[in-house]
């Protein structure tokens, strides 16, 4: 063999090396990209099971003439807080969702942090409603439906992110958007419709 012969030699194998480095590294990436699209999966399909059950919860107060919004606080996997809005039935402002939920979660813990906690709520939350999740220390909250009137995850305000606060709120959009939003649609239809047929009556 001469030397240049084995030089060409010495190349081929460093190619070959450098190749085989380089293809690990892509298989390696495309597995870790998999497993973060499972895992992503996995989570919206948890979250989308939660999301049923506050539509349940908001459909209780759709029985009780209440505008349909559900709730429900889930720790380390299990639901601990279940709440719909009574603000009607109880003459209370404070009768919404989520602060019957949040204080529901509390005594469950035995605590005001709810720092392990996920809340699922159908609706945007109001000023007062995102205010206390800041306070409770809620780690993330996942809602259906956007409040472009009232909600203060970023619709009008966005508290969840207010830099001044000592504590953020990670903040899930749009599970189960549609099902929320005809739900409220629904409900305000149908109340239309009855104060329309009130009014021909009188």
């Amino acid at each position: 063999m001469t030397e240049q012969n084995g030089r060409d030699l010495q190349r081929e194998k460093g190619e070959a090396t450098r190749k085989r480095k380089w293809e690990m590294r892509q298989e390696k990436k495309r597995l870790l990209a998999l497993k973060q699209q499972q895992e992503a999966e996995k989570k919206r399909r948890e979250d989308e099971a939660f999301m049923r059950e506050a539509l349940r919860q908001a459909q209780k107060a759709a029985a009780l003439g209440d505008v349909p919004i559900g709730c429900v606080i889930v720790f380390r996997g299990k639901i601990i807080a279940r709440g719909y809005n009574r603000r009607n039935a109880d003459k209370s402002v404070l009768s919404h969702a989520e602060i019957i939920s949040i204080k529901k979660a509390c005594k469950k813990i035995g605590d005001w942090r709810l720092e392990d906690c996920t809340m699922y709520v159908t609706l945007e939350p109001c000023p007062m409603c995102a205010g206390a999740i800041v306070q409770a220390r809620i780690p993330r909250v996942v809602i259906g439906s956007r409040n472009p009137k009232a909600g203060c995850a970023g619709s009008v305000l966005d508290l969840f992110h207010e830099k001044g606060f000592n504590h953020q709120v990670e903040l899930e959009d749009g599970v189960l958007q549609e099902d929320c939003t005809d739900m409220l649609e629904e409900f305000f239809r149908d109340l239309r419709c009855k104060k329309a047929a009130d009014i021909g009556k009188a």
